[in-house]
């Protein structure tokens, strides 16, 4: 159930990508403003994280799982009957708080009943269930696109939301039996302060958002680069996508595997040097002229490995560093991490010149921040 409340975000997020094109298209405006669907919904998830990780300290877990996924459904419906760009976008503001809940919350009740490394393995393979979302969604947008309009990855999103919000009513119960009710807002600033005042927190917490950055840093270019430059289909677009999924599930299933036995350390460092792997492949098959959609997605699929094998364990160990503030943590550490997330989306987009370089370029920052990130934590790690 963890993992499908989960993937409710990432599903959000990419069935829309696909049809960026096609939003810009519908609504008679430019590549970058149309990008803003995607990049406005990680600003959201960013914000959502906030308040929702530490509210469910102070409330427990269940009631605000439950009032975000009622937001999200609201937000999904707003989203396919918008009438203009601006009014989609606002709508995916309000879907994307909504929607993040489920992110954030399966963190926090993972870390409500296991321990550090524990809590990584049962991260991992929560994820790698979660991921088949992220997976069949940019397929599934690609068809919806090319086959009804973009609308119709709305309508279906609304009604996946009602039917997790059902289930999540029914079978998820409260986690948080230490929860202090009434929170202050002095209190939840107070969370944060404290968190951002270890150096560990900031160490694991700078080492997934980097990783995940190079994700989305490729999730802001890649419509632009292989629909416009390369000229396959929203459709081949989303079946070419799937590849770099699979390669994410795969690198979750080792991290549940190995996590409890090596524990995460050794994970973080191996995944942020695997990145910086990827990114320098892809930049290889540019420099030389052979970017094709096989080296694209074949060199993306080191990356997504890589953040597939990190993403648990960095964000197990940010979690566990104050396990008594695991809400704030995991709101905390997650906001970072999308906002990190936005900008990469955003300012690639701007950067599009008509050639792939804007996003090799960021790919290869964003992964050596992520390894200097990973080697600060190993040296402040307690474990």
């Amino acid at each position: 159930m963890l993992a499908l409340v989960s993937g409710l975000g990432p599903l959000s997020l990419n069935i829309v990508v696909p049809s960026v094109p096609s939003i810009a298209a519908a609504f008679s405006t430019g590549y970058a403003t149309a990008q803003l669907v995607v990049t406005v919904f990680i600003i959201a998830m960013a914000l959502g994280q906030l308040v929702i990780g530490t509210l469910s300290d102070a409330l427990g877990r269940r009631p605000i799982l439950l009032a975000g996924m009622m937001i999200y459904v609201i937000g999904s419906a707003m989203c396919a009957l918008a009438p203009t760009v601006e009014v989609l976008i606002a709508s995916r503001f309000i879907e994307a708080v909504g929607g993040v809940s489920g992110v954030v919350l399966a963190r926090a009740i993972i870390r409500d009943v296991y321990h550090r490394d524990q809590a990584a393995s049962a991260l991992g393979y929560v994820t790698m269930v979660m991921v088949v979302a992220p997976m069949l969604a940019p397929a599934a947008g690609g068809v919806l696109d090319d086959l009804v309009g973009w609308r119709a990855g709305f309508a279906l999103l609304t009604a996946v939301g009602l039917g997790l919000l059902a289930l999540a009513h029914a079978r998820i119960a409260e986690t948080n039996l230490n929860a202090r009710q009434r929170p202050r807002f002095g209190a939840l600033t107070g969370s944060f302060v404290t968190l951002l005042a270890i150096p560990a927190f900031l160490a694991f917490t700078g080492a997934m958002s980097f990783a995940s950055a190079t994700f989305f840093t490729f999730l802001g270019a890649a419509p632009h680069v292989v629909i416009e430059l390369m000229g396959n289909t929203p459709t081949e677009y989303g079946l070419a996508f799937v590849s770099i999924s699979i390669a994410f599930m795969t690198g979750n299933f080792t991290a549940a595997r190995l996590s409890s036995r090596l524990g995460t350390m050794p994970l973080i460092i191996a995944g942020s040097i695997l990145c910086l792997v990827g990114a320098l492949v892809m930049s290889g098959f540019v420099y030389f002229g052979e970017l094709t959609t096989a080296t694209l997605f074949g060199s993306m699929m080191i990356i997504t490995f890589s953040n597939g094998t990190l993403m648990p364990a960095a964000i197990a160990s940010a979690v566990s560093v104050r396990p008594d503030l695991a809400g704030a943590a995991s709101g905390l550490s997650g906001s970072i991490q999308f906002s990190v997330a936005a900008s990469a989306t955003y300012v690639v987009a701007l950067l599009a010149d008509g050639t792939a370089w804007p996003m090799i370029w960021m790919l290869v920052l964003f992964a050596v921040a992520s390894l200097i990130a990973a080697m600060a934590a190993w040296r402040l790690s307690p474990a």
